[in-house]
């Protein structure tokens, strides 16, 4: 999918809607952050529509410059 301009390439950086989370379905709960790691490396990833990719992206708040990995919660 064509995800805009170079200029709006921001709005799927790390951290944002769409990146990531969306492709790999429901995060198992009450896991360590060993097991999340795991889960997160080996999830074998999952469709996502365009209308909800699209909708993922017009939702984006700009962050950082590059985004951030902070939010993954395996990570630090």
């Amino acid at each position: 999918m064509d995800t805009g301009t170079l200029a709006d390439s921001w709005r799927c950086e790390p951290g944002t809607p769409v990146y990531v989370w969306p492709y790999l379905g429901q995060r198992p709960e009450g896991t360590t952050k060993d097991e999340t790691q795991r889960w997160f490396r080996e999830a074998p990833g999952e469709p996502v529509p365009t209308d909800r990719v699209k909708k993922l992206i017009d939702a984006a708040v700009r962050g950082p410059v590059g985004g951030t990995f902070a939010v993954l919660p395996f990570w630090g």
